[in-house]
């Protein structure tokens, strides 16, 4: 009760500081009787630097700042973006890429060739230290046609260029951004081409992005291709979840991203709010340091994977809300997910696990370590994974941290058992994590096996997309038949949005703010 009384004081408090916020925030636009529209978005955490090129974690900002050569629609399917066509040679190594001709920078600068040129070649650079440099491994060279046309020759046939050209990272900067803006950029200066412009950047705080009044080329699959209705985007830094979902009761943010699942009963019982639901292009598993004993043993990895009730775990941490994840990829991905996953997969057999320890040398169990992020989900999936693994004698210690902490100990290679998630809507997610030259970080499984580096790297250097889609498909039954993780669950993605929000569409990477989305304000 006390606890309930405490809660409703903060609302309260809450929603004053949102009155007095909204009265700042839906001030009349000057020389106009309209009120501005401010739409403000809660997340959990920010981004280091507010560069695509430089980044470790992608702010949601950046999406709006920068168009892409490529852009995703709402089927998922590749169109036209900043290219407006492009053709591709019959051996797949050379891609032409014909560039739209309206547009400008934030700055008032013409789009052209040179732009594209010069951000693949900055973030190709190694002294850029990009993490995303090694998406960009097949791009040999890129060289300008002409001011409007671009040849990205390749080293080898790579029909995944689409998807990475089209992906956050890969937002197009005015050439020599970094000598005209110095050590500004990425902190106090951003340029783009896209929707909305960065007006301020308050690192942990806030985001503060402004429409760009000049925006006129949207690309075609969006209802809406001139400038956004909603004047104002800020992205508001709430590290904790509860603050998270009382802002968005009270008003003080109108859209929350990754719901948790704890939370969705009650905020679809909210009138004032209303949660979409799609299957997610996440993945959580659970994952050991695979170059250490006793992970060294493939018996004792799938020992692991026949101790996980998986069914269980969905219940009781996800509330139900989700599904089993038997292989390596989402079912989401369907070009490129293993259908016969189920049928590979390891059951839940207590039994079966105890005998496969005993095999290994461990008839007595073990005792070890599992590393998880503070998060409530988190605490949650630890807490269950401890008790399902004691009943095949092994005993687990849980080490929380927070989510620097833990990034930290994975990267000095601390870590036994420990839970991980990731979020990322293609095969190469395999790649990132897997292969020996992505050791040790962020290879944090330590995985480094010959036959998969093989079975990798020829899937993504595929000639055709089906192919790739195919080959892709022998690499998860290969890590499936080593146990290289035990794969847990598949999340939904959850986005909560408050009544105010109008023509709300949802996408399933990018929500596209511009395209229609209006704000009703008083």
């Amino acid at each position: 009760m006390k606890g309930n009384k405490i809660r409703k004081i903060l609302v309260v408090i809450l929603a004053v500081l949102m009155l007095v916020s909204s009265a700042a925030g839906c001030s009349q636009k000057a020389g106009s009787g309209a009120k501005e529209k401010v739409l403000a978005i809660g997340y959990d955490q920010d981004s280091d630097i507010m560069d695509t090129m430089k980044t470790a974690w992608y702010s949601d900002a950046l999406i709006y700042i920068h168009d892409r050569l490529v852009t995703r629609d709402y089927e998922f399917g590749y169109q036209p973006g900043l290219a407006q066509q492009w053709d591709v040679s019959d051996d797949g190594k050379t891609w032409i890429f014909h560039l739209r001709k309206d547009v400008k920078f934030h700055d008032g600068k013409e789009f052209t060739a040179e732009d594209v040129k010069w951000t693949i070649d900055t973030i190709k650079d190694p002294d850029t230290a990009s993490p995303f440099s090694g998406d960009l491994d097949a791009i040999k060279e890129v060289n300008i046609v002409d001011k409007h046309t671009v040849e990205m020759v390749l080293n080898y046939p790579f029909p995944n260029l689409l998807y990475n050209l089209s992906a956050t990272a890969s937002g197009i900067h005015p050439a020599n951004a970094y000598e005209k803006y110095g050590d500004d950029y990425g902190r106090k200066v951003v340029i783009g081409t896209g929707p909305y412009k960065l007006e301020e950047w308050i690192p942990g705080d806030k985001t503060v992005l402004v429409k760009n009044n000049d925006y006129n080329w949207g690309p075609d699959w969006m209802s809406n291709k001139g400038p956004a209705l909603i004047d104002k985007i800020v992205l508001k830094i709430i590290p904790d979840e509860n603050s998270r979902l009382m802002e968005l009761e009270v008003g003080g943010i109108h859209i929350l991203r990754n719901v948790p699942e704890s939370s969705v009963e009650k905020l679809d019982n909210n009138p004032d709010i209303t949660v979409h639901k799609r299957p997610a292009t996440k993945l959580g598993y659970l994952a050991y340091a695979t170059d250490k004993e006793p992970f060294t043993d493939v018996r004792v990895r799938r020992a692991i994977n026949h101790a996980l009730n998986r069914e269980e775990i969905i219940q009781f941490v996800l509330r139900g809300i989700g599904e089993v994840a038997y292989g390596y990829l989402p079912p989401a991905l369907k070009d490129e997910y293993l259908q016969e996953s189920k049928d590979l997969a390891y059951e839940y057999n207590p039994e079966k696990a105890r005998q496969l320890l005993a095999e290994a040398g461990y008839p007595d169990g073990l005792e070890l370590t599992l590393s998880a992020d503070n998060s409530s989900k988190s605490s949650k999936l630890a807490e269950i994974i401890q008790n399902q693994l004691k009943a095949v004698n092994i005993n687990a210690k849980i080490q929380l941290y927070d989510s620097a902490g833990y990034a930290d100990m994975l990267r000095e290679g601390k870590q036994e058992l420990f839970i991980r998630e990731y979020s990322w809507s293609n095969a190469d997610i395999i790649d990132w994590f897997l292969l020996s030259s992505r050791f040790p970080y962020p290879n944090h499984s330590r995985w480094v096996d010959d036959k998969s580096d093989e079975l990798i790297t020829y899937a993504a250097q595929r000639p055709t997309w089906d192919e790739r889609a195919e080959a892709y498909k022998d690499v998860q039954r290969y890590l499936i038949e080593q146990a290289v993780w035990a794969p847990v669950y598949i999340p939904m993605h959850m986005i909560a949005v408050r009544k105010e929000v109008k023509n709300f569409k949802f996408h399933p990477w990018m929500l596209q703010y511009s395209d229609g989305f209006d704000l009703e304000v008083e």
